[in-house]
């Protein structure tokens, strides 16, 4: 068996595949974790440092590249076990008083901005060391760069595998320790016949650190301003239930004080009811329906949302995310025969069942929305989505959001299975500066116009709450008679008409007063021809969102930035589109920290090479377009899948796997120019085909069993993915053969590149599309290729 030094190849390539899959399960569980303790936005983030410390250690690499080689092997495996050791203790360390942050302060107070980069920081370190052990690796193997890259791969993809099945079994705080044990399990495969005493002391060290984490593990604080922590100062506040999954931490409350009053009518006269509420990652999701109330008159019948069970006989109705059951309860209590509901999250899902187990007009479907619109064959007289926004005015956190059932493809799928005299009925809080209502009805507004409806004002109908609003779009029309009830329904409830297809004059704030009369005037705008007029002069973006641009809550316009500030003020911007705000804040910490950790250091050491443009273009190339890639298809297979966690699992395993595959394959080619030619061409091709083609074979294989979809995926990640393996260690590699002074600086540029690419990427999204993401990534690796322009003689 070959040997190098005092350790088997074998088990250098286990040992790598081992912290491979450590790393990338650790990435996925901190994104799990934050979005717990915060929001789901720094999933970028998390990302970013992983990246950065890659990055980063490429660097380090350059300045002390000799030293580091001829100590591999007392170095490599103390990097594992140092990189065991810190994901053990890291989440334990940003959980502390003195390091916790809160994204809602961050913009308020500078100690919260000095906090999260001391989280950057504490978070990186596992990173860099365990970066720092694969980055040796490659150096000091770099003439079989293929195989060592290929168990980096592979254990990276079966990482993402790992981290799912874990979630599934155990609770968030016990996750990192448990990934922890992976990485020092690859220390310990990697060491030298003849360890010596500071190697064994530090196995010793890390098992009693890790078993001292065990038994007495820091318990997870959500933040302050979380709708859990909220609801937890309620008096006698209990958790009576709380279960983990990859959708995340479900928990129940219940307090004698939680009281269900969903904007209800100013007519109410009974008393509220108590009831248990369920909260996902801290979020509230909704309150559970008792099985003893599930028939009666539902309280959701004094507000906006029982509209279309005034106007019209409902038989059948499909109720899409239906959360708790609430929209479930209120279709029982108007004796609808058949109900269709569906519920992406397991656990949810589970407490459905429980709720509704004896109600057989009720039929529940665990699958996302456009999955069951897609795959019914039905019509429907109701179609009706849960209220969106936020009671509190706090939906700009979910600016990034994905939110496919908003789009208006999905309502072109909803009309579709209207029955002839079907409703669509949607709600939403009172938002200010408005935004979701504009978007909602420009929404509806543009449906009809692509249906070619002739008079789209006679399909709309809209009711105002003090606190909310409720559109209904019919297929056939309102008819005179049903404006009539409308009218009776808001007299008898006190609220208000917003739209009425026959009344010219209506009285918009009789029973609910707001002092902004813009607000109509904008409501009458966004249903005439001066619409377009509108869209553009309006500061905030409510165009429909779509498929490419699925970012419903996302409504910042540059152009209108100044007017913005001037209405609502300087400081108030960033918890209007938190989400947004936190990833472009992200973005440019991130440059920054990268150029410190990765590039300015470089600047220690002269490097002395032909081919400077070559090494920068190529490696730099690779690592945009590379993350580039991951992230759309870590968004776009959120849709196919209907959950991030998922998405992002099955992506980077599939990808990562068959680039690994594709890593292995280059071990057996010449590197030439022509390879490095040849090969990003190739993937430029297969970009511009996911380019014009990945969203509409989604869309038709949405539907399709959840093994179809699996292999559907495998097919179109892993085909690119295949190729996408080959490029950095072909690079490696042929520098290997040429000038290996140039190595440690590939890897940095390539690091560096990745990083920032992340959160690049997501604004480019937001701002254009995904479509130009994947397309900018066609044009990079089609750059990458022609770069070998550049080489000129290599150094031997």
């Amino acid at each position: 068996m070959k040997s190098i030094g005092k350790i088997s190849i074998i088990r250098i390539n286990i040992a790598i595949g081992l912290v491979s899959s450590a790393i990338i399960a650790f990435q996925l569980i901190l994104m799990q974790i934050l979005s717990y303790i915060q929001w789901y936005h720094f999933a970028y983030m998390i990302i970013s440092v992983a990246l950065l410390g890659f990055g980063a250690a490429g660097t380090f690499l350059t300045i002390f590249r000799q030293r580091l080689l001829n100590n591999y092997t007392r170095i490599f495996p103390s990097l594992l076990i140092i990189t065991a050791i810190l994901m053990a203790v890291t989440v334990i360390g940003v959980n502390l008083d003195a390091v916790r942050f809160d994204s809602l302060l961050i913009f308020q107070d500078l100690r919260y901005t000095g906090r999260l980069i001391a989280t950057y920081f504490i978070f990186f370190l596992p990173f860099f060391t365990g970066a720092l052990a694969i980055g040796l690796s490659f150096l000091k193997f770099a003439n079989q760069i293929g195989k060592i890259y290929f168990a980096n791969l592979v254990g990276s993809g079966l990482g993402g595998i790992i981290s799912l099945i874990l979630m599934h079994f155990f609770s968030v705080e016990q996750l990192p320790l448990l990934i922890a044990v992976i990485a020092l399990a690859g220390g310990l495969v990697s060491f030298p016949k003849n360890a010596g005493k500071i190697l064994q002391s530090m196995t010793i060290i890390s098992i009693l650190i890790l078993l001292g984490v065990f038994f007495n593990g820091s318990k997870l604080k959500p933040s302050e301003y979380k709708d859990i922590s909220k609801t937890l100062l309620l008096p006698a506040a209990t958790i009576e239930y709380e279960k983990s999954s990859p959708y995340g931490l479900v928990q129940i409350i219940s307090s004698p004080v939680l009281r269900f009053a969903p904007g209800v009518s100013l007519s109410y006269r009974d008393t509220f009811p108590v009831r248990k509420v369920v909260f996902n990652n801290g979020n509230f999701i909704g309150y559970l329906v008792p099985e003893t109330d599930q028939e009666k008159s539902s309280i959701l019948n004094y507000t906006t949302q029982s509209l279309p069970y005034h106007i019209e006989k409902i038989d059948n109705v499909l109720i899409l995310n239906t959360g708790t059951g609430e929209n479930i309860s209120l279709a029982l209590s108007h004796k609808v025969s058949n109900i269709i509901a569906n519920e992406a999250n397991s656990e949810i899902f589970d407490l459905l069942q429980n709720s509704f187990v004896d109600q057989y007009s009720v039929k529940l479907k665990q699958t996302m929305s456009r999955n069951i619109l897609t795959s019914l064959s039905a019509s429907y007289d109701l179609i009706q989505l849960p209220i969106i926004g936020s009671f509190f005015g706090n939906s700009g956190l979910n600016a990034i959001e994905s939110r496919y059932e908003l789009n208006i493809e999905a309502f072109h799928e909803m009309w579709d299975k209207l029955s002839d005299n079907g409703m669509i009925s949607i709600s939403c809080w009172m938002d200010y500066p408005v935004r979701n209502s504009y978007r909602i009805l420009a929404t509806f507004d543009q449906l009809l116009e692509e249906k070619n409806i002739k008079q789209p004002n006679e399909h709309i109908i809209a009711v105002r709450s003090w606190s909310g609003v409720t559109f209904l779009l019919k297929k056939s029309g309102f008819t005179k008679i049903q404006e009539k009830q409308v009218q009776i329904f808001c007299k008898d409830l006190m609220f208000d008409p917003l739209l009425l297809p026959g009344t010219k004059e209506i009285n918009y704030g009789k029973y609910n007063i707001i002092q902004d009369t813009s607000f109509f005037r904008n409501i009458e705008s966004l249903l005439s021809s001066k619409d377009e007029e509108f869209f553009d002069e309006y500061s905030y973006r409510v165009k429909p969102a779509t498929d490419n641009r699925p970012f419903f809550f996302q409504n910042i316009r540059w152009s209108g930035i100044h007017q913005i500030i001037s209405t609502i003020g300087e400081g108030s911007l960033p918890f209007l589109e938190l989400g947004y705000v936190l990833v472009l804040f992200t973005f440019i910490q991130i440059i920054v920290i990268a150029g410190i950790f990765i590039i300015l250091p470089l600047f220690i050491k002269s490097w002395k090479s032909n081919n400077k443009m070559w090494v920068f273009s190529y490696f730099s190339g690779i690592g945009l377009a590379f993350m580039f890639i991951e992230i759309v298809f870590i968004q776009q297979f959120t849709f196919y899948f209907g959950e991030a966690i998922y998405a992002a699992a099955a992506c980077i395993s599939i990808l990562l796997i068959f680039s690994g595959l594709g890593s292995y394959f280059s071990t057996s080619l010449r590197i030439t120019k022509k390879i490095l030619l040849i090969v990003p061409i190739i993937i430029t091709v297969l970009l511009l085909f996911h380019t014009f083609t990945l969203s509409t074979i989604l869309s038709y294989t949405i539907a399709k069993s959840i093994s179809l979809k699996i292999l559907t995926s495998i097919v179109l990640i892993g085909i690119t993915g295949f190729f996408l393996g080959i490029p950095f260690p072909a690079g490696i590699k042929y520098l290997s053969n040429n000038n290996q002074i140039d190595i440690p600086w590939a890897w940095a540029f390539n690091g560096y590149f990745s990083v920032i690419s992340t959160a690049l990427a997501t604004i480019i999204s937001v701002e254009a599309g995904f479509v130009w993401v994947l397309l900018l990534a066609a044009i990079t690796y089609a750059s990458v290729g022609m770069a070998i322009l550049f080489i000129k003689k290599m150094d031997k």
